[in-house]
């Protein structure tokens, strides 16, 4: 158990110093348990690179590590052992979770305040969560890694170990600032004209100038948070896609000339999944049951 904790903290937090800090170890300690659970394995699990990279038997070790550890918390709960306070063996357990960005901003919060909130409120104890934000068509290779224990994904190929329940489609509009559009003219070139992405994952503005001729030379403005990508279109930046959820959830909602459609452009629809452990865990069946719930409202 020490030496699955201690895989998880060194992949966690990116280094054996950071991994000592937060078990209460010494740095040598957590080398001695990581070569110790190598030996048992016969594997090198670990690349020694700041942060830590992981072997793809390491990523299969990080998977098991993650399912004892949940496990583990789960069991404490029902013996009614109090989580928290200075040892690292009754910490709160946090459910790794990926999310897109769009998601995190619009229909995924009411899952965050039904899980999260106090006991008070909800009458269960909080499942306490550790969000990473990827992109929708990435998140599944963090699933393979073993780093997380759900995703929200675009991919419907199930990862070994995991279940994969269609969720819905986010629908996004090619979105322009009027003013924007007025000060190209009739003739709007997407050649030539700014657009706004997220990343240099995000493929939804690509998909879109593919059949534009000399589209993939448009200039780009990348700004990598939701809400500051719509208000960057809606300021006449350039124009993006933009999902209808936080369109109709955004500041501008109420302002009917916040945006304008991009002559000539589409509409992306993009299916989203939940792929997650099919290990049996009560705060992952409650995540799961959240996402199915929230995901039927609003997509």
């Amino acid at each position: 158990m020490e030496q699955l904790r201690t895989l998880a903290a060194v992949v966690d937090l990116g280094t054996f110093d950071r991994a000592a800090a937060q078990l209460h170890i010494t740095a040598p300690a957590v080398s001695q348990r990581i070569k110790a659970l190598e030996a048992q394995t016969g594997h090198v699990l670990v690349q020694r690179v700041v942060p830590v990279q992981l072997t793809e038997p390491g990523q299969e070790v990080l998977r098991l590590a993650r399912q004892v550890l949940a496990l583990h918390a789960d069991t404490l709960e029902h013996l009614g052992v109090t989580e928290g306070g200075d040892d690292p063996q009754t910490a709160p357990w946090q459910l790794p979770v990926a999310v897109n960005a769009d998601s995190l901003a619009t229909w995924f919060r009411p899952v965050m305040a039904q899980l999260g909130g106090p006991s008070t409120v909800t009458g269960r104890p909080p499942v306490l969560m550790r969000l990473s934000v990827e992109d929708q068509d990435h998140s599944r290779k963090l699933l393979q890694a073993g780093a997380v224990a759900a995703a929200i994904t675009t991919s419907e190929r199930t990862v070994t170990g995991c279940r994969s329940i269609p969720l819905g489609r986010m629908v996004y509009e090619p979105c322009i600032s009027p003013v924007l559009l007025e000060s190209l003219g009739s003739h709007m070139d997407s050649s030539r004209t700014p657009v706004v992405v997220f990343n240099h994952k995000d493929d939804l503005q690509d998909s879109q100038l593919r059949n534009v001729p000399g589209g993939s030379n448009a200039p780009q403005h990348r700004v990598p948070s939701s809400e500051a990508f719509i208000r960057a279109v809606a300021d006449g930046l350039g124009w993006g896609m933009v999902p209808q959820l936080q369109m109709a959830d955004s500041p501008f909602a109420a302002v009917d000339s916040a945006f304008a459609r991009v002559p000539g452009l589409t509409d992306e629809t993009v299916t989203l999944y939940l792929q997650r452990w099919k290990t049996p865990l009560p705060a992952l069946d409650r995540l799961e049951h959240s996402i199915r719930e929230h995901a039927r409202q609003h997509l």
